[in-house]
Parts: C-alpha cells; structure tokens; sequence
C-alpha cells in the first residue's frame, strides 16, 4: 500500500506520511482481499445471528403456535354450542 497525494495543480506524487494520504494504491492481490473480506462481512452482518437472537425468534413462534391453537380451540368450542 502507498500514500499518494495531489497539488494544487493537479500532479500526484507518491507520499511516505500516511497522515496526508489523499489516495491510496494497492495490489491487485490486496484488492481482491478486500472485496472478499467485504462481501464475508456483509453476509455476517445480515444472516448470522447469536445465541438471544435464536432465543427470541424461538420464543415468538411457539408463543404465536400456543396463542392460535388456544384460540382455535376456543372458536371452535363456540361454534358447536
């Protein structure tokens, strides 16, 4: 990786100060790792999820099976009298 940085007119030169690094150039190597690296950290990002996540989705869907079934029960009750 080098730094690289602009004058006011427009020239662009290679910079060892990493503090002033307008530009950036990198391998294609290094490239290539980065896009990986990125599509990786966004498929985590999306689908992965821990241990309080499954809990909560597991929770609601048996609360939500439990809740329908007992008011399917109820309905159905109603109905026959």
């Amino acid at each position: 990786m080098q730094c690289v940085t602009s004058t006011q007119s427009g020239a662009l030169y290679i910079s060892n100060d990493s503090a002033v690094c307008d530009y950036v150039l990198i391998t294609q190597a290094e490239l290539q790792s980065l896009q990986l690296n990125g599509v990786i950290d966004t498929l985590n990002t999306l689908f992965a999820f821990d241990l309080a996540d499954f809990g909560l989705i597991t929770t609601a869907g048996l609360t939500a099976f439990v809740t329908a079934h007992a008011v399917g029960r109820i309905v159905r009750t109603m109905g026959k009298s």
